[in-house]
């Protein structure tokens, strides 16, 4: 089944073709600034699942010192997936994309830095920084 998704002015849009991965959110104070929200959710499908399908050109990038990079459609300011990525994985803005997706949010990470007017209250596991998977690597 074919995953798509794009922006809010649909100038880019991207199809993801497989396995996605259970989505988490991330409250540190970058997430909360590029999204304009209390978090940011994203999940993780293989890259070589993912492919755009227009607009890849009208895509911005908003890199930081700390190696946080945002991408977002030079249009509408949209949140997307980075337009390049090395590795195995892209990280897909779980908002970007259309339809049902069959996962759901499985943790909140970075809740260590969350906003001082927001409460989660959902009972979903909360970890201060990141996940104790991803300090593994």
């Amino acid at each position: 089944m074919a995953i798509r998704g794009g922006c809010l002015c649909g100038a880019v849009a991207f199809e993801i073709q497989g396995r996605i991965s259970p989505i988490q959110t991330c409250l540190c104070s970058r997430c909360r600034k590029a999204s304009g929200s209390a978090f940011s959710a994203a999940l993780l499908c293989a890259a070589k699942s993912f492919r755009w399908l227009r607009g890849q050109d009208g895509i911005a990038t908003f890199p930081l010192s700390t190696g946080f990079v945002s991408a977002f459609c030079r249009t509408c300011g949209s949140p997307l997936p980075l337009p390049a990525t090395e590795g195995k994985v892209k990280a897909i803005p779980a908002g970007s994309l259309d339809g049902e997706l069959g996962t759901r949010i499985v943790q909140h990470i970075f809740v260590g830095s969350k906003a001082d007017w927001f409460e989660l209250t959902d009972g979903l596991p909360q970890h201060d920084e990141a996940p104790p998977e991803a300090r593994a690597r």
